[in-house]
């Protein structure tokens, strides 16, 4: 009896295991306590590189799967200071999937690094229309627009921020909208 229990546990088990392994594979982004390191970085864009040479787009979810890997090497590209690299590597997010807003948020990020300030302008622009609700994109699209020589649009982006919840902003309308 107990040798049959055994072996009704190994098969169970084994068979669980196997199963697990073959499952959906999930993207790893670094955790917030790594942000900045290095050796961290290094080693997660190997890992999506390894990712984007094995992955083939037969369906839209695998269309949708190969943008976020474009967008999360992206986004560690972009914590490294390489963002050129970041830039084109959200391109290819876009090119994947459109109507995600982080992906025009980071690359207007990656292009205000950049001092494209009008592209900068157009991500951020992108990313609100595809999510009005969020505080950060009105911030810096404001900052963008103030960097551009377009003061009255930058300050009416930061009363925007403010509409929304932002309260720490309105001590940047105080030093850049009077």
């Amino acid at each position: 009896m107990r040798t049959w229990v055994a072996v009704v546990f190994i098969v169970l088990f084994g068979f669980g295991k196997a199963c697990a392994q073959n499952t959906f594979k999930e993207f790893y982004y670094p955790p917030s306590t790594k942000l900045f390191d290095p050796k961290h970085y290094f080693k997660t864009l190997q890992y999506y590189n390894d990712e984007l040479a094995i992955m083939e787009l037969k369906t839209q979810k695998d269309s949708t799967d190969k943008a976020n890997v474009y967008y999360l090497r992206g986004r560690c590209k972009f914590e490294l200071t390489d963002k050129r690299g970041a830039t084109q590597d959200l391109d290819l997010a876009i090119e994947l999937n459109s109507k995600q807003e982080s992906y025009f948020y980071y690359r207007g990020l990656a292009n205000h690094w950049l001092k494209k300030y009008g592209k900068a302008i157009e991500d951020y622009t992108t990313a609100i229309a595809l999510n009005p609700e969020k505080q950060g994109y009105y911030i810096n699209r404001g900052f963008a627009k103030h960097l551009n020589g377009d003061n009255d649009a930058a300050c009416y982006d930061f009363s925007k921020a403010g509409e929304k919840g932002s309260f720490d902003i309105y001590g940047i309308i105080r030093e850049y909208c009077n």
